[in-house]
């Protein structure tokens, strides 16, 4: 797969929360509790992704033309203070478009070189604590099960993967 890392624009964003719609219709459709439809797309919604885009901390993955992957990297992460502070980045609404099988994995691959190029030493994300499929995939990518995160009724499990 040839394909482009770049931080989007504002006007990107857009593509960028279809994607996250997409997935989040195709986890419900497997049977993968991550991502619960009214909470998540009203938390993290278009403008969310906007904002995210301005502040540079959005990034998409593109074949050719086409935004296949997209993520928002945070520099920190408060779900991360109990824990060493190190030069990372925060890996949050990784979404893939469901038609191209891999697009994910090769985004978390050039998330990898680009956080080295910029002197981090961990990619660092969380997934919801008992979603079997989400950590079975997260673990076979490399990220190691640090501890567990919560607020209300979310309960996270968080992962790290030594760059």
């Amino acid at each position: 797969m040839a394909t482009t890392f770049i931080p989007l624009s504002p006007a990107q964003a857009k593509q960028a929360f279809a994607l996250v719609e997409e997935r989040v219709t195709w986890f419900e459709n497997n049977g993968i509790d991550q991502w619960a439809r009214a909470h998540y797309l009203s938390h993290y919604n278009l403008a969310c992704f906007e904002n995210a885009a301005r502040r540079g901390q959005l990034w998409g993955l593109f074949e050719d033309s086409r935004l296949v992957a997209s993520a928002v990297l945070l520099d920190e992460d408060p779900r991360w203070q109990d824990y060493e502070k190190v030069p990372a980045w925060y890996v949050h609404n990784l979404a893939a478009a469901v038609d191209k099988s891999g697009a994910g994995a090769e985004f978390l691959r050039k998330a990898e070189v680009k956080a080295r190029e910029n002197k981090k030493r961990y990619l660092r994300l969380d997934c919801k604590a008992g979603a079997k499929k989400i950590n079975a995939y997260y673990e076979e990518k490399g990220f190691a099960y640090v501890g567990e995160w919560g607020e209300d009724a979310y309960k996270g499990t968080l992962r790290q993967k030594k760059l």
